[in-house]
């Protein structure tokens, strides 16, 4: 039987003696089961998409896809849900207060911006968000890049930095006056800038860019929080210390606030520190002894926070703190909403890329939450409609004096573990920060400065718990770990959005390197279960002696395409150019000894041999070879290559061309779908048809029919 009989069978035979079977080669299994493109032209195109868009199901999607508070309202059931949303709600409301006031004059603003953020971010978000458990708010990372941003903006405006008059005569105006002016200017600034980050949102949303997280992994976030919260507790060092340093921004921020601190040591203010300290200690203990560690009896945490804020307010109102112990408080607080104002976007014109930075952050941070929790209790979280659902509740804010909102962690692990069901559960807490904004507000006029204080940095106990996660994952992967403090000391040592750029590019760069780096891997049958893995690693049988199988489980392209082709040669033991250059040398020893027989004319040829023999030590001349590397045929198994490029097309195609120059046959198994089609563009199919198989075991059969597929 001829070769073209053999491959004719072979497509045909199913192996077991019938006459009608399935192809086992890609080429003519693509000819047979591909479907063919559609010819239809645009207008039915057209046509047929409009039907599928207007069609009573896809509206009925569409709106339920932007509404979902309607798909959860339809299933609600009142007497089963309502009493846990209300207990859940008024505890993520409690937790609101003090964490609204702290997290807004941890971004320098007035506190009463904050709790603007935590009355309607989780109100917008009860219509657009897809997460029933993410508890919208203010939370530390965002609130830290607010307050760079204020201060670079501030300190380009004209004057004295923070007013906007021109205070050339500074006697003119009061301390009070002042401050006031600052604090406006700041709402002005950050009210633009969170409209812009919203609006950014939105549309980011609507065009499905929710993918843009997975470019940030979940070591490059844990590396970047705990950063952040370096920055945090040396902003916030200050008031517990009670000194008035100057703030920094920029490159070794950190590093210049702490050396600014230790020069200023000797002022400390010592009332502070006993307030902070007691603070403190009291929180860390009721939420690591109590709430923590009985938190499945207790139905509801202890709301110790506010406890310690009211009690410092008390504590520091009788005994006149601020007169007495010059202790700074954090003022008057405006009673009331504030009416809706359009912020002016022009104040930010040189920011929208950091309004863009820093709400892509609170994205990530927040949807990544959000899908733990849809996980833990089995529902799911469209990471577009949150893009749009965050951008919604940043426009709202900024309309009513707040700041860009993020979801908390610890708030909505509270809300699901208080019981919380829906966002209804928002829609209470909302209810509670409204009776603070319209009536209690006032009454917190003496609570100092370092309480707030005492209460964002014990809340960033879980955020520095993540360095104990580093001796785990340096054994687990080396590359994590290299992101994880490269980004860390980038956001410490920089800034924190420069820190995140280079964090993602280094995690970018380490992805590109893994791919460079991969190689093939020789594969063997295991102990005969047609199970192929590294003879490395397993104990493996070689399925024919003249046989090598190679698997490649990377992308294929631009990027790594040389390293393919030699890999290809190295890991094989088989290296065709070596076996040329051999060729070659045989053949010059050929010319040579031609070209003696010419000089010794009647010679025999045979006594040219043995003269020839005689100038080598004897040794015999090497047989003449084409390929003397004991391997017939070498089998790729590409099922690991995710995508391929014209680059890998034609770096996949000079390794075909390289083994067969030197009689050594090349097949492909077990190509993807993806891979299929570029290589359909790129006429490679075609042209090697047949060294083309669905899988493995179709390979080896081609080559011996012994083999059962």
């Amino acid at each position: 039987m001829t070769d073209k009989d053999v491959w004719l069978s072979m497509l045909t035979c199913d192996g077991e003696g019938r006459a009608e079977g399935h192809p086992r080669d890609l080429y003519h299994f693509e000819e047979r089961y591909r479907r063919t493109p559609s010819q239809n032209s645009l207008r039915e195109k057209c046509s047929i998409r409009l039907k599928k868009t207007c069609s009573r199901q896809a509206i009925k999607k569409t709106v339920l896809g932007n509404f979902p508070f309607l798909k959860i309202m339809r299933g609600y059931n009142i007497l089963r849900y309502l009493p846990n949303d209300v207990i859940a709600g008024m505890t993520v409301g409690i937790m609101q207060i003090p964490q609204g006031m702290a997290y807004a004059a941890l971004a320098s603003l007035p506190p009463i911006c904050g709790l603007y953020t935590s009355l309607f971010s989780p109100l917008i978000y009860f219509f657009f968000g897809s997460s029933r458990h993410a508890s919208m708010g203010t939370i530390a990372v965002v609130s830290l890049m607010i307050a760079a941003v204020l201060d670079t903006r501030l300190a380009a405006d004209t004057g004295i930095p923070g007013t906007t008059f021109n205070l050339t005569q500074p006697g003119n105006l009061s301390d009070l006056d002042i401050e006031r002016a600052t604090d406006f200017r700041k709402i002005e600034i950050a009210t633009a800038l969170t409209l812009v980050s919203g609006l950014v949102m939105m549309v980011l949303g609507k065009l499905g860019m929710g993918f843009l997280t997975t470019y940030m992994s979940e070591y490059l976030i844990s590396g970047f929080t705990t950063g952040v919260a370096i920055h945090v507790v040396s902003s916030q060092i200050k008031n517990v210390l009670g000194l008035k340093v100057k703030r920094f921004n920029g490159v070794f921020k950190v590093i210049k606030t702490w050396i600014e601190i230790f020069r200023n040591i000797a002022d400390t203010n010592w009332i502070p520190v006993v307030t902070s300290a007691v603070s403190m200690v009291i929180i860390y203990v009721i939420k690591t002894q109590i709430n923590e560690r009985f938190k499945k009896r207790l139905r509801i945490p202890v709301p110790i926070e506010l406890i310690v804020v009211i009690i410092g307010t008390v504590v520091s109102h009788f005994g006149q703190f601020k007169n007495n112990f010059n202790v700074k408080v954090i003022g008057v607080i405006p009673a009331g909403i504030p009416l809706p104002k359009i912020p002016d976007v022009s104040l930010v014109t040189s920011h929208i890329g950091d309004a863009v930075i820093i709400g892509v952050i609170a994205f990530a941070q927040s949807v990544s939450m959000a899908k733990m929790l849809a996980l833990k209790n089995k529902q799911t979280v469209n990471a577009n409609q949150e893009m749009f659902a965050y951008g919604a509740g940043s426009v709202l804010c900024s309309i009513f004096s707040g700041y860009i909102p993020a979801a908390s962690v610890a708030r909505s692990v509270v809300q699901d573990g208080a019981g919380g069901i829906t966002q209804i559960a928002s829609l209470v807490g909302c209810c509670v920060v409204l009776v603070v904004v319209i009536a209690v507000g006032p009454l917190f006029y003496s609570l100092p400065s370092c309480v707030l204080s005492s209460v964002i940095i014990v809340n960033l106990r879980s955020m520095f718990r993540q360095l104990l996660q580093l001796p785990v994952l340096w054994r687990r992967s080396k590359w994590d770990f290299s992101i994880w403090v490269t980004t860390l000391l980038c956001v410490i040592l920089l800034d924190a959005d420069v820190g995140l750029g280079i964090g993602i590019i280094f995690s970018i760069l380490t992805v590109v390197c893994r791919t460079q780096r991969s190689g093939f891997t020789l594969k063997g049958e295991v102990d005969s279960t047609s199970q192929y893995r590294s003879k490395k690693r397993y104990e493996c049988v070689k399925v024919l002696p003249s046989v090598k199988i190679l698997t490649f489980e990377a992308p294929l392209y631009f990027a790594n395409s040389e390293q393919f082709v030699l890999k290809s040669f190295t890991d094989s033991g088989v290296n065709p150019m070596k076996i040329k250059r051999k060729r070659a040398a045989l053949d010059a020893e050929k010319r040579k000894r031609e070209k003696k027989k010419q000089q010794n004319g009647n010679k025999d040829l045979r006594k040219v041999k043995f003269e020839d023999t005689r100038e080598e030590n004897g040794k015999p001349t090497e047989p003449e070879s084409q390929n003397d590397s004991g391997v017939d045929c070498i089998i790729l198994d590409m099922a690991g290559v995710t995508f391929i490029d014209t680059m890998g097309v034609k770096a996949l195609t000079r390794v075909l061309v390289e083994f067969e120059s030197v009689d050594i046959k090349v097949l492909i198994a077990g190509l993807r779908e993806e891979v299929i089609d570029i290589l359909q563009t790129s006429d490679f199919i075609p042209q090697h048809k047949q060294q083309l198989f669905l899988d493995m075991q179709q390979a080896l059969h081609s080559l011996d029919n012994t083999i059962p597929i």
